[in-house]
């Protein structure tokens, strides 16, 4: 470790100070890495094999996550998947609210200029594995992939010693929405990414660490004419703190030492004015190394390590900026004032509590940095690692005439006179008169174009300036629309903007819907639901008989519906006898149709259920070249078949239709997307109205969307998916059904002798069902509602089930300070899944479930930035509503729970579910905080549980170990729970001797 003063040195001692290692330099590493990305070059996969089975030991192997998931799931302590979950969560919100909103600026009247954004198509993400697999480095670069909209992601990660796939690895990869990783690691691995070998695609760009091999590999395969792209150049890791006299030593030398554990090489420094804070560090620093597991690496990283003094902290601050190091923390008093100061580094930390390793994990902003000095130009991983932007520039022939003069005359001064004739060419523009343009002219010239009609060919492009009311901000002066300056006279948050037009085109939305999709923001037109996408599409390819659809029936009427309104014809290649599709009936059936625009394909079709096979779709795709294949994946999320969304990207012949209204719960807010690539959806949009979702669409469908939400609409999804099959059972025994198919929608298609007759009986009984004799007429469709309302349709078919009522229940809660949402059942054990942004109180929350034997669902965003007081006491009440609301009028019920555990603890839980809330508790806590849990909230807990519960709670604890006591009290509460909620006796019975609670 040296000391040197700052201050004193010369300028040669000051760049030597800050020197990084050369070892890296290696001619020998250079040499060899290049013989391997070489032979892999050359060779392709039996060279991959090759080199692979010599270094790694195994060849390389495509590898399922779900299975090894599954593996890491149960061998983790469920504080440790809780853990990660949140900061897969945390991560995929910051890099989803870093997303770039598209501009346009108008430099000259008529002349716009237009920022524009698109992802990389394919990318390769390098996660170090081996002895010690980085997971955590594969949520640091997958989630600003996905977020960025990245079409295909080709993950690798080097095997274990034992051979395999490392089981965090699987489980990271799967929360990341990746389906398989390749183990094959090293400079053999960057270059079969570079340059393909077998079944690895070659990718556009590499990201991610790795060891001096794998840096020296990636620079070399970036170095080659039509070379890869690379994140950044990578080195050892790095931590410079700047800290003055208030800093905490024993915090500082914590943080040093979280990057001196990484790696011999790897760079730490202090930079501070004072004298007695480097005084006490050393002896910290090496007091903490020896008691490390890997002391000897942190103590070799020390031993290189620099403590510099400075005459001041803007001293510290400048010597940063000519380091440029990885992280930089500032254990100051005034941390924001000196960020100010800081204009190169990979990522600061402002203030003592701000630990590298939440950024290392969960913070949100990726852990992939630049080392090495490169964050002088280079910045981290994020969203913009996998967009590139482009200029788009539109004239109108007034600024054409205007500028072209000056323009040619600049091309002049430079010499190049093709540019100025070029320029030339265009005067005059603006005083004669435009020309028609040809067919498809101005708008590419693909398949959409070709099949487009011209009155829509010749409509102007879709105007999405109005779509960039956040380029200009909420304080913009707004006279562009003639809209009311007043809002409407009408109370209360819905209110809120309504005088004002919503954007054409809004893009959180469409960035939400898109990264939901897996497609990028260019590839979707949002739409007031699928059908407004149906119309689009007829529209836009379909202008009069000469045109024609296809449909296969029995189906969804809207698309004979809106062909027949444009005049188009419809032709009916039927599915067969099981309602299922025959990829080569239908292509006989529609060979021969000329002009055959449209061909509409729904799976599962509405209204059997039926799915059509992925593989069937992409044939029917390529043997109708010249036809676009429209996939309705409408029902999508209750099947188990793969959505096509992704290819359809990547296909001119083939778009999706998208809405949130089934499994999204937004019927009556009417939003869809049309999916599909871009010059398809380019043309489609100028069939767009005005403005095709109103503003109160758009946030509802913006709040569903929320992270926090999607736990509980994947519940919703799986409870849906289980009351059709069961439902399904049902029917079958009832006298009126013949045939019951539940396929893969949230509803059933129930065949019976007279359907019409049925609907007319069930519509007297005030019960709706679906009978469309023109789409189905040998049946009813029958969608799965809830517990009730199914009772009701299977007691109207002669049905009874035994099964008792479920008792279940969703809360949602949003205040200024946090937004929860909640699902609890009382009749099944799983799924448990809890984020609140608290580790352990996520375990906590987990352990009443777990020991009441129920499910319980709960996320949480709250404003952990300050404290988590909100969180914790907002979860606990949303939680005890659920329970509430399960419990209905608590008949049938145990109503009474005691229990007591634990180790050297003992804890005593009492309930009475009587409805009137009554909190008790005896214990005290010397610990401040459990990880981020502040003890002194376990009391808040249980008082906000009995309130919103509607019960008497009684806790006492005693014991040594505060995590102990705390832990019992939350294990004893949920054995007392379950006692109380179990069923007995007679299930309309009130447990009360009163009658009533």
């Amino acid at each position: 470790m040296k000391f040197l003063d700052w201050t004193s040195l010369d300028a040669d001692a000051r760049k030597t100070a800050l020197a990084r290692p050369e070892q890296r330099s290696d001619p020998a590493l250079q040499a060899a890495v290049r013989a391997i990305v070489d032979d892999v070059r050359t060779g392709g996969w039996d060279a991959l094999v090759a080199q692979a089975t010599r270094l790694d030991g195994e060849a390389p192997r495509r590898v399922p996550v779900a299975p090894i998931a599954a593996e890491a799931r149960r061998s983790l302590a469920p504080e440790q998947t809780q853990a990660i979950a949140l900061a897969v969560r945390n991560v995929e919100a910051f890099h989803r609210g870093s997303l770039p909103a598209e501009h346009e600026v108008e430099t000259v009247p008529g002349l716009s200029v237009r920022k524009v954004w698109r992802s990389i198509d394919r990318v390769g993400l390098y996660i170090p594995g081996g002895k010690t697999p980085l997971f955590s480095t594969l949520l640091m670069l997958a989630l600003p992939a996905k977020a960025a909209g990245v079409r295909e992601i080709v993950a690798v990660t080097p095997p274990r010693p034992e051979g395999g796939l490392d089981p965090v690895i699987a489980l990271a990869a799967e929360l990341c929405g990746i389906d398989a990783l390749w183990t094959v690691g090293g400079a053999q691995a960057i270059a079969a990414l570079a340059f393909g070998a077998g079944d690895i695609p070659a990718v556009a760009k590499i990201c991610g660490p790795g060891n001096a091999w794998v840096a020296e590999a990636k620079n070399y395969v970036a170095s080659l004419p039509g070379g890869v792209a690379i994140d950044m150049p990578a080195g050892p890791s790095e931590l410079m703190v700047i800290a003055d006299e208030t800093a905490d030593v024993g915090l500082v030398a914590a943080d040093l030492l979280s990057q001196a554990e990484h790696d011999p090489s790897a760079q730490v420094l202090l930079a501070t004015p004072s004298q007695d804070l480097i005084g006490r560090i050393e002896r910290e620093l090496q007091g903490r190394a020896a008691a490390l597991p890997r002391a000897t690496i942190a103590q070799a990283s020390l031993a290189h390590a620099r403590i510099l003094r400075t005459a001041d902290l803007g001293e510290a601050a400048e010597v940063a900026n000519l380091y440029a190091p990885e992280h930089l923390s500032l254990a100051v008093a005034e941390p924001a004032a000196l960020v100010g100061a800081i204009r190169n580094a990979g990522a600061v930390f402002a203030g003592p509590l701000a630990a590298e390793t939440f950024g290392d994990y969960l913070a949100g902003s990726s852990h992939v940095l630049p080392t090495d000095g490169a964050a002088r130009a280079w910045s981290g991983v994020s969203v913009y690692t996998f967009l590139k932007a482009m200029s788009v520039q539109t004239v109108t022939p007034e600024a054409a005439a205007r500028i072209a003069a000056p323009a040619a005359a600049l091309a002049r001064l430079e010499g190049l006179e093709a540019h100025a004739r070029a320029a030339d060419a265009r005067l005059g523009a603006g005083t004669t008169p435009p020309t028609r343009l040809p067919e498809g002219r101005g708008v590419g010239s693909g398949l959409a174009a070709r099949l487009a009609r011209p009155e829509i060919l010749a409509l102007p492009a879709f105007d999405i300036a109005a779509a960039a009311n956040d380029a200009f901000g909420p304080d913009a002066i707004k006279l562009d629309a003639n809209e009311n300056p007043y809002g409407p006279l009408s109370e209360g948050a819905l209110a809120k903007g309504l005088n004002r037009y919503p954007e054409p085109q809004p893009m959180r939305l469409k960035q939400a819907m898109a990264a939901l999709y897996g497609v990028g923001p260019e590839n979707l037109i949002v739409t007031r639901g699928a059908d407004d996408a149906i119309d689009i599409l007829v529209r836009t390819f379909c202008r009069g008989p000469e045109d024609a659809i296809s449909i296969c029936t029995p189906t969804f009427s809207a698309y004979a519906h809106f062909a027949q309104l444009q005049g188009a014809r419809v032709i009916d290649a039927k599915l067969d006898a099981n309602f299922d599709f025959d990829a080569d009936a239908f292509i006989e059936t529609v060979r021969g149709e000329r002009s055959l625009k449209l061909a509409f394909l729904c799976s599962p079709n509405n209204p059997t259920g039926n799915p059509v096979d992925p593989a069937d779709v992409l044939r029917v795709a390529d043997a109708l070249p010249e036809t676009m294949i429209v996939l309705d994946e409408a029902y999508l999320e209750f099947s188990e078949t793969p959505s096509l969304a992704e290819e359809a990207t990547r296909r001119p012949n083939l778009v999706v239709l998208k809405t949130l209204s089934k499994a999204y719960g937004l019927a009556g807010a009417r939003v869809g997307a049309l999916l599909g690539p871009g010059e398809t959806i380019a043309i489609a949009a100028r069939a767009l109205p005005p403005y095709p979702l109103p503003t109160l669409s758009i946030e509802a469908a913006l709040a569903a969307l929320a992270p926090s939400r999607r736990p509980i609409h994947l519940e919703r999804i799986a409870r849906i998916k289980a009351d059709r099959e069961r439902l399904a059972g049902l029917f079958a025994g009832s006298p009126i059904v013949e045939t019951v198919r539940s396929g893969g929608g949230n509803f059933l298609f129930l065949e019976v002798d007279d359907p019409a007759g049925l609907a007319r009986k069930l519509n007297g009984l005030g019960i709706r069902v679906r009978f469309r004799p023109n789409a189905a007429p040998g049946g009813v469709r029958l969608t799965i509602g809830t517990d009730a309302e199914n009772e009701a349709a299977l007691a109207a078919f002669g049905v009874t089930s035994s099964d008792a009522p479920a008792r279940r229940a969703e809360v949602v809660r949003d205040t200024k300070e946090t937004k929860i949402a909640v699902a609890v059942d009382l009749d099944r054990s799983a799924p448990r899944q809890i984020e609140t942004g608290i580790p352990f109180y996520d375990h906590m929350l987990d352990q009443v479930a777990a020991h009441a034997g129920f499910s319980l669902v709960l996320s949480c965003d709250g404003d952990l930035d300050i404290d988590g007081h909100h969180s914790i006491e907002d979860c606990a009440i949303a939680f005890g509503t659920a329970l509430s609301r399960a419990l209905a009028d608590r008949r049938g019920i145990g109503r009474f729970g005691f229990s007591l555990p634990m180790d050297e603890t003992e804890a005593h839980v009492l309930i009475d579910l009587s409805g009137r809330p009554y909190t008790v508790f005896e214990g005290e806590f010397e610990a401040s905080h459990i990880g981020a849990y502040p003890t002194e909230m376990t009391r808040h807990v249980f008082r906000s549980l009995a309130d919103s519960l509607g019960a008497a709670i009684h806790v006492r604890v005693e014991g040594e170990n505060d995590h102990h006591k705390t832990e019992a009290c939350f294990k004893a509460f949920g054995r007392a729970l379950r006692q109380a909620v179990a069923r007995e006796g007679d299930r309309d019975a009130m447990p009360s001797t009163k009658g009533v609670l």
